[in-house]
């Protein structure tokens, strides 16, 4: 079932978000990001203090955005409260903490640095998915709720609306519908007889596969596609949005 059909129902099958991962555990660091990335999130790792500043203050330079941190406490060049804290000068995104000391005195020292819920170690990888869910469907409301992002590509079905580093991104009513359509089945491969029911006019126009192929030129290039990111050919079948 794609998202199209869950928001026709009212809500949504997942929300696409950019999110922010500091644990010094390399291991346990790769299986969260694999585990998010099930759910279509973008996932920015590090493994120390110093490397969550730099990133976090590159976003600035990007026009990045991140919809959740999550944050170890103890890293072995610095300590996540302090990142939380960081974080807390200028944005209200959701931060959990994960951490493998759960004491009321630590507990505590994480809320006055900002964060907004714990989970303690060891986590089942699926609790955390639905935990993850959770704090990002009850945190962002109204229209943004089904808004969609992928790097830095943003897509906002209510509004008809496509953003690309913020800025607007001026699309066809056929090249909006095919990146809908790209989207909507994140992870799975389109193939050219999906694209041809999405992008048949409503009016019973003939679309073709010349039709489809010049569509994907021109969004490309309007998305400043050319290394594929986003819009990947698979060849021989269709085309698949995303990593």
């Amino acid at each position: 079932m794609n998202l199209m059909a869950e928001r026709m129902k009212g809500e949504l099958l997942y929300i696409m978000a950019n999110i922010f991962l500091l644990e010094d555990d390399r291991i346990l660091s790769r299986g969260i990001s694999i585990a998010l990335e099930k759910d279509a999130h973008t996932v920015t790792t590090a493994c120390g203090f110093l490397e969550a500043l730099q990133k976090y203050e590159n976003q600035r330079y990007e026009n990045q955005k991140y919809d959740l941190f999550l944050l170890d406490i103890n890293l072995p060049d610095g300590s996540g409260l302090d990142f939380c804290r960081k974080i807390r000068e200028d944005s209200d995104t959701p931060v959990l903490f994960l951490t493998a000391s759960d004491t009321e005195e630590e507990m505590l020292d994480g809320y006055s640095a900002g964060c907004d819920d714990y989970i303690s170690k060891p986590f089942p990888l699926e609790v955390l998915r639905k935990k993850v869910q959770a704090v990002l469907k009850r945190t962002i409301s109204g229209s943004d709720s089904t808004r969609i992002r992928y790097k830095d590509l943003e897509v906002d079905p209510d509004k008809c609306l496509v953003l690309m580093k913020g800025k607007e991104v001026h699309l066809t009513s056929t090249e909006y519908r095919l990146l809908n359509c790209l989207v909507e089945n994140r992870g799975r491969v389109v193939t050219r007889g999906m694209i041809l029911e999405n992008l048949w006019d409503k009016d019973g126009n003939f679309v073709d596969d010349n039709t489809v192929r010049v569509n994907i030129k021109r969004l490309r290039q309007k998305l400043n596609d050319d290394r594929q990111e986003y819009i990947i050919t698979v060849f021989g079948m269709g085309y698949t949005f995303g990593e």
